[in-house]
Order: C-alpha cells, then sequence, then structure tokens
C-alpha cells in the first residue's frame, strides 16, 4: 500500500500532490469527501459543464469556489499534478484526454473514455513519459491487482472477472428508477449497470490490460455462487463451461455482488498441499476474491500511485484486445437519433476488437446522439454505416488509430499471458 517513507519524500521535494477533477457526479463527491481528510493531497481545480452541481459540491467539502475553473483550457492550466475525469461523458473525455496530453500531465480516465479509445490515448502518454491511468477502487483496477498478484506469484490465469447480481440487456431508465431512486443516483446511469454497458465497458478495459480475452461475445454471463465458481470456471472437458483459459467473465447473482475475482490454477504437488492445508481448497483452481469496490473512496490511493510512485494502476499494454459493440434495445427506425448509454436505445456487448473493426460496428463511446439511417432491430448490432454521428470529433480521430492499431497488431508489452492448460 502506501509507502510513507517515499511519499514523506515526495513531499518534500514537491508538496502535496495536486489534483484536478472534472465532473461533479456521484464518484467526484466521494474522492473529494476523502481528499480532504488527508494531509499529502489537494484539489487545486474542478470543472464541469454544469456550475450549480460544482458549487454545491464544494461547499459541502468546505473548499474554496475559487478553484473553480470557467474552462477546459484554464483547467489543464492549473498547477495540478494529475487530471481525474470523471464525467463519463466520452466527447469530453476524449477532448480533455488531450488538453491533458498537451499540458503535459498525469490523466486519470473514465471507464466510458478509457474503453472507447484506451489504447490510442495510452500511446501517446507513454511517449511523453507520462501516467495514463484507469482508477484504483473500480473493478478494472481492483481485478488488474488480483491478477498481478497471482501472476507475480506463478499461478496459472484461469478467468478473472467481476460478480453482478442482475442483467437484463433490455433494462431502462424507467425499469431501474426504484433502485436509482434508493442508491440516490441518475435512472440512466443504473441502467448502464443493469443493461450490460457498464460491465462490457470495465471487462474491455480489463482486456486490453492484460491480454486476457472473453471466451464468447457478450462473455457468458451464467450464474453461480460464491462456492461454485471454481467449479463453474473450468474448460468443458472438465465439466465447465470454457472453451478455453485465460479469459475475462461476469457471473451473475453472486452475493457480495459487488465483488472481483481471479480464479487461479496450479498443478504443482507441493503447492496443491499448501492451498490445501491454507483451506483453499482440493485445486487445482483456486478462488481469489474481493468482496467490494469502492471507486469514490479508493480512488485516492491510485492517485498516489499515479504521481509518487509514477506507475498505472491499469492501462492498456498495446493494441486494442477489446472493443465494445452498440446494440439495440428496442426496435429502432431510420431518422432515430440515439439517446444516452443507460438510456432506452441501445446496450454496450464486448467482444473482440478485431471483430469489432472487420464489421464496422459502431463503438459504444460514439453512439450519444447519432442519426439511424437505416431500421435496427433490437438486439442487433448497430454499424457505422448506419449511423451519421454528430460531434465527437476528437473520439472520431483517436478510433481511426484505434482501427490502424488492431489492423497493424502491435505486439504487448508482455508475451507472458497466462493461459493455462487444465485438460
Amino acid at each position: 500500500m502506501i509507502n510513507r517513507n517515499l511519499l514523506e519524500a515526495y513531499k518534500i521535494e514537491h508538496g502535496n500532490i495536486k489534483v484536478a477533477i472534472a465532473g461533479a457526479g456521484y464518484i467526484s463527491k466521494g474522492l473529494i469527501q476523502q481528499i480532504t481528510l488527508l494531509d499529502f493531497i489537494d484539489v487545486v481545480s474542478i470543472y464541469s459543464k454544469t456550475r450549480a452541481p460544482i458549487i454545491a459540491l464544494l461547499k459541502d467539502a468546505n473548499l474554496p469556489l475559487s478553484i473553480i475553473a470557467d474552462n477546459v483550457e484554464d483547467f489543464c492550466a492549473s498547477d495540478a499534478d494529475i487530471v481525474v475525469e470523471l464525467t463519463g461523458d466520452t466527447e469530453f473525455g476524449c477532448e480533455l484526454g488531450l488538453a491533458t496530453l498537451a499540458a503535459n500531465k498525469h490523466f486519470v480516465v473514465s471507464a466510458e473514455t478509457d474503453a472507447l479509445v484506451g489504447p490510442v490515448l495510452a500511446e501517446r502518454f507513454r511517449e511523453k513519459g507520462l501516467i495514463y491511468s484507469n482508477m484504483w477502487g473500480d473493478e478494472p483496477g481492483l481485478i488488474k491487482h488480483l491478477y498481478n498478484y497471482a501472476d507475480v506469484l506463478g499461478f496459472g490465469i484461469v478467468a478473472v472477472g467481476k460478480f453482478k447480481g442482475f442483467h437484463d440487456s433490455f433494462a431502462n431508465p424507467d425499469s431501474v428508477l426504484p433502485w436509482a431512486e434508493k442508491s440516490g443516483q441518475k435512472p440512466t446511469m443504473i441502467a448502464s449497470f443493469a443493461d450490460g454497458s457498464k460491465m462490457s465497458m470495465e471487462m474491455t478495459i480489463v482486456s486490453n490490460a492484460t491480454g486476457l480475452v472473453a471466451d464468447v461475445p457478450g462473455m457468458h454471463l451464467a450464474k453461480g455462487t460464491l462456492e461454485d465458481i471454481v467449479d463453474l470456471l473450468k474448460l468443458k472437458d472438465d465439466g465447465g463451461i470454457l472453451n478455453q483459459t485465460g479469459v475475462i467473465e461476469v457471473v451473475c447473482g453472486v452475493e457480495p455482488s459487488g465483488g472481483v475475482f481471479a480464479v487461479i490454477s496450479t498443478d504443482k504437488p507441493e503447492i496443491l498441499d499448501s492451498l490445501s492445508y491454507y483451506k483453499m481448497g482440493d485445486g487445482p483452481n483456486y478462488l481469489l476474491y474481493l468482496p467490494y469496490h469502492m471507486p469514490g473512496i479508493e480512488a485516492l490511493y491510485g492517485l498516489y500511485v499515479n504521481v509518487v510512485e509514477h506507475q498505472s494502476v491499469v492501462r492498456p499494454l498495446g493494441a486494442p484486445v477489446s472493443d465494445v459493440i452498440t446494440r439495440a434495445k428496442r426496435d429502432l427506425k431510420k431518422g432515430d437519433q440515439l439517446d444516452c448509454i443507460g438510456g432506452y436505445d441501445y446496450y454496450g456487448e464486448m467482444t473482440s476488437a478485431e471483430l469489432s473493426v472487420e464489421h464496422s460496428a459502431l463503438p459504444l463511446g460514439l453512439a450519444t446522439g447519432a442519426r439511424l439511417l437505416v431500421d435496427i432491430n433490437q438486439g442487433e448490432p448497430i454499424l457505422f454505416q448506419d449511423v451519421e454521428i454528430h460531434g465527437h470529433i476528437d473520439g472520431r480521430k483517436l478510433r481511426q488509430r484505434f482501427s490502424e492499431m488492431v489492423l497493424e497488431n502491435q505486439p504487448l508489452e508482455s508475451n507472458n499471458i497466462k493461459r493455462v492448460n487444465l485438460g
């Protein structure tokens, strides 16, 4: 965790970690409240397209309104060491990512923008020696933590992923309204969880950071329990559901539903004996899991890692491995203008980047505001040629490079992606 000696040395040389935060939503509120409790990190600038939520947020945190930036240029011109994008708006996220790069600052990206253009932005930040990272505390960062832990100990990676309580591809803001009201979040946000769009983005981020893949497009999304995951996530020949190992998966119905996991394996008799003694099970598959994720609270640990240790929490390794495509939630008609992620019109599905580019699938992050040129039936994928995209100028340019990277098939930084053979 935090190395206090390293942190104190950083403070002596540079002072406190200085953070600029874009967005005034649920995670921003939690992060800012946590920062006010600590003596080594400060919020020096904040920006949102709408001013009222920021004012309320800063008043609640007892922070001065003078740190509100009037525009992106002023926001990035602050003396922040790192910029955190928490808006969930991919058009703005791409703009801010490029502005942060131009300002030579580190960048923490939202899941929405990362899933859309992460491999491209990571490439550009890496070229300038800057940190590009998703956050600690959200599922991708915690899954990557479990992956790293198992990998460095020499275990085979059977599967990594998350637990999910409920999934309905056709969920919409109306159908999830009771849960939204209970949690105090926007219905569209809760619908993006329920319809699988958010999990598809999160698992795509993990895929691009590890080289692991979905076993089937959209993942199996099988139902299970904490007790039977290791039996569920094994090869079909051994009684499980997997066609291969080294995969990313979401298991539904598991409690606690906010947890993340890694199923690992070994065939070494001495290690099998030790793990049995440690009450980890009979093997050869074992479950590692964290029963929670708390992005608004834990994100600040990632900021320490990014700035003081100069490391990413989770970032793409190289060329895109996976992507999130767009499918129709309902029968859509020519001329319809698509609404937002978590709305009534479409949902996201994880698939391979190669298939996405080959079939010119419309990425989820470019769907908002697009106008349909043809009718699309419920459940069908929406393709680039099916829509007229409005805005998203930076996103479209970055996606051109995304496609080039897929076609070039640039090698990953690490070739040691473990896919164990348990047959």
